[in-house]
């Protein structure tokens, strides 16, 4: 390839990015969580705001709580633009670790493969929702994972603990497996066993650290999330589970299917298997939560973005037309949410874009 066909390659790789980055919002629309205002009011004050049994799950991810109480000033509109800027802080993050990871070559075809995937688009159509904090703690362990400085781990895990130890527990485990299945394709010595030690030591002291605030705090956050462990909530998430098994199904990976798949087929049996296994360990509290989309796409951002990583830095493996199926499945399957309301209705996230993008406005224009 000459220099001038070079220039051009370039150029329209990058007009690409922008253009998944534009259609990443485009084709989901962009709404917020359900009561946004009441969100906002449950977040204020933290932790010493009261709260119902139901709700309290809201106080044991407090960081965009945190930060909210400390603007000091309990407005809708500022806790949203708060969590909006928390979305943008959250893939801009994920992209300066894809482009320390790949190599210059396919580094904006990574670019496109995170735009474009399911993470992002549950980000978007859950505006409000403490996610892109956790987003934030994700990347930052899988930038410690890089350096492989203990205290760096340490402190990213703590953070993660603090955040969402429920979630982070199952998507660090689900990251490790991962890497070890792919290790060949990541950098030398890319999340060593002591590393994975360590995270999961932070996850527990941020636990442990978020569980005596809440204690001598007398918050009723103490609920935490165990408001929805019950035989009832279980009966509906399963229920759900079974009914739409198919939808949920797509809605797990959505266009990223793609990328794992083929990631996955291009591996020998023995790493297939761990693959296998970190992709079960994320779809069991799916199938036992009210959220079932959003947990497994939450659980698995890291594995995920661990896959994306291989797969850029191992382009070679891959026929041009496998990597074209899996860049265009990206781009053409629209993301989806399935989840049961508290009135055991099952819910498919509507993928109106422009009618979620007019609702979106006038609930901006409401708050």
């Amino acid at each position: 390839m000459d220099v001038q066909s070079g220039f051009k390659f370039t150029t329209i790789a990058k007009i690409l990015v922008v253009l998944s980055a534009v259609w990443a919002i485009g084709r989901v629309g962009l709404s917020t969580i359900p009561g946004i205002s009441s969100a906002a009011d449950n977040a204020f004050g933290w932790p010493f705001n009261e709260l119902s049994q139901y709700s309290a799950f809201s106080a044991t991810s407090p960081v965009g709580s945190i930060l909210f109480t400390l603007m000091g000033r309990n407005d809708p509109r500022i806790f949203l633009g708060l969590h909006v800027v928390a979305l943008v802080v959250a893939v801009l993050a994920m992209l300066w670790w894809v482009k320390l990871m790949t190599p210059r070559s396919t580094r904006l075809m990574a670019f496109r493969l995170v735009f474009l995937s399911p993470w992002v688009a549950l980000l978007l159509i859950f505006l409000g929702s403490y996610d892109p904090f956790t987003v934030i703690g994700f990347v930052l362990l899988l930038l410690a994972w890089k350096t492989s400085k203990p205290v760096l781990v340490l402190g990213a895990s703590f953070l993660l603990g603090f955040q969402h130890f429920e979630q982070s527990f199952f998507a660090v485990i689900a990251a490790f497996l991962t890497a070890i299945a792919l290790r060949e394709r990541l950098p030398a010595g890319y999340i060593q066993p002591k590393q994975f030690v360590f995270a999961l030591s932070g996850l527990v002291f941020g636990k442990l650290a978020l569980t005596l605030i809440l204690t001598l705090s007398s918050s009723s956050g103490a609920f935490g999330r165990s408001a929805f462990w019950s035989a009832e909530w279980l009966r509906m998430s399963l229920v759900t589970s079974v009914n739409f098994w198919a939808v949920l199904f797509l809605s797990l990976f959505a266009g990223s299917w793609g990328l794992v798949v083929a990631t996955s087929l291009s591996v020998q049996r023995r790493q297939q298997f761990l693959l296998l296994a970190a992709f079960l360990l994320c779809l069991i509290p799916a199938l036992i939560t009210l959220d079932h989309t959003r947990v497994f796409v939450m659980s698995s951002v890291m594995a995920l973005s661990i896959i994306t990583v291989a797969f850029a830095r191992s382009s070679e493996t891959f026929k041009s037309k496998e990597s074209i199926y899996v860049e265009v499945l990206a781009w053409v399957i629209v993301p989806i949410s399935v989840w049961v309301g508290m009135d055991a209705t099952p819910y498919l996230h509507p993928v109106g874009s422009l009618d979620q993008l007019i609702i979106f406005y006038n609930q901006l224009v409401s708050l």
